[in-house]
């Protein structure tokens, strides 16, 4: 009730943005850029497509209706991931339900943070639930709707489509295809007409043009908003411990520097010599090109990494249960590979949790599994801005720690034992 409450009578957030980008999709006005009110372009034109139903109702009533599908969806996507892991590693219906429980504790500050937001990524994780199910249950053509559907409403699932391509499921890739053509272009022209659907799009790939050209700076850069701690994402995290933010300085990522509680009681700006806050460490001190180069690096050294890990063909009945880790840990990249990612983003990461939990419950652990989930434990549930305050929580924010938890989440999950071997070490004996 208490989250009903917040999330449906009392709070805004992006909810309000995608219901004015509905209602402006309905009046015929994408992005309201005729009534020179520009709202946020970062969305695909699918995206306003999406939005119109919200804009068929009364502020707070598409609040309250939008939260309530939102739980629905998180109830059934939990019963979907349950099902489609007894595939792989049976367990008990009690195992079962203690894995879902530990999972939404772990992942309690994401999922209400996003409840907040009236479940925006729950119905994104909904949709790639229903993906999942739909390729493991063969039915490309539901299949491909629901990753079309989930790619229109945020970009990063695109990564799906490397990926069928990779485990050569031809039909659900081209059949994804043709959605996301159908719901960014032929249905859009349908309500708008063919010259405001090219104008939105126009608009729309200005927008990734820019976001390209301002990631090209520095890895604290992407072109949709000033640099803050707040951002999860991959490349700000890794450019946290590569890069030295200075006070008082045009260069990119200096709105992140933490001052001494001193310098910043004055009221002033944050000048040249102010000092840094004593808790706040930096690390390198690399230029951004290097630093952009590093994290590139690292990136591609994690594309080899699932790719080797991936390498199996979906084929027999017996690796079809390599899906649901391998589509979960794809759902967890999609979060933090995106250059903005919020807490309430990261709840993608709940199936990855609801599987690693289930082998937590079901077999002895390694020591090494053990620590790694106990860091994770720490560093998901402790920092908390009601224990440490805003400017403590600000600084813990600064490291990253959830993104490095999420990190260490997704080599659990592409660790787990199953029969004896671990996932990708199974691939190898398999192929030996």
């Amino acid at each position: 009730m208490i989250w009903f409450i917040n999330g449906v009578l009392l709070r805004h957030n992006d909810f309000l943005l995608h219901y004015k980008l509905g209602v402006g999709f309905l009046a015929g006005k994408p992005y309201l850029v005729p009534d020179r009110e520009p709202l946020q372009d970062i969305y695909p034109v699918g995206r306003l497509l999406l939005n119109a139903p919200l804009g068929l109702f009364p502020y707070r009533v598409s609040r309250g209706i939008c939260w309530t599908i939102a739980v629905l969806s998180l109830l059934y996507s939990l019963r979907l991931w349950q099902r489609m892991a007894q595939r792989r590693q049976p367990v008990d219906v009690a195992t079962a339900f203690a894995a879902t429980a530990f999972a939404l504790g772990l992942t309690l500050p994401w999922f209400t943070r996003d409840l907040d937001d009236c479940g925006l990524q729950l119905i994104l994780l909904f949709m790639l639930t229903l993906g999942a199910w739909w390729t493991l249950r063969r039915r490309s053509i539901l299949a491909g709707l629901m990753l079309a559907m989930a790619v229109t409403y945020k970009v990063t699932p695109v990564f799906f489509l490397p990926l069928l391509l990779y485990k050569r499921r031809w039909r659900e890739a081209a059949w994804m295809v043709v959605f996301v053509a159908v719901l960014n272009l032929l249905l859009p022209a349908a309500w708008l007409g063919w010259d405001k659907t090219i104008m939105a799009q126009h608009i729309y790939f200005a927008k990734v043009e820019k976001i390209w050209r301002a990631s090209q700076l520095g890895p604290t850069t992407h072109g949709i908003q000033s640099a803050i701690h707040q951002n999860r994402s991959l490349r700000s995290t890794i450019g946290r411990y590569l890069q030295t933010y200075r006070p008082g300085s045009s260069e990119p990522g200096s709105e992140l520097f933490i001052p001494h509680p001193d310098d910043s009681a004055t009221g002033k700006p944050i000048g040249a010599e102010a000092r840094p806050h004593p808790l706040f460490v930096q690390f390198l001190d690399l230029p951004a090109a290097t630093a952009n180069l590093v994290v590139t690096g690292l990136l591609l050294a994690l594309a080899a990494w699932l790719a080797f890990a991936f390498r199996r063909k979906w084929g027999e009945e017996s690796n079809e249960g390599n899906l649901p880790a391998e589509w979960a840990a794809l759902m967890l990249l999609c979060a933090v590979l995106s250059p903005v990612c919020w807490g309430q983003h990261l709840v993608l990461a709940i199936p990855a949790a609801v599987l690693v939990m289930r082998d937590v419950l079901s077999h002895r652990q390694q020591m090494w599994r053990k620590i790694a989930l106990g860091v994770i434990v720490v560093f998901i549930l402790v920092p908390q801005r009601e224990l440490l305050g805003k400017t403590l929580m600000i600084i813990v924010l600064s490291y990253k720690l959830e993104t490095i938890a999420v990190m260490l989440l997704l080599g659990l999950l592409l660790t787990i034992r199953r029969g004896g071997q671990t996932a990708l070490s199974e691939a190898g004996a398999s192929r030996a």
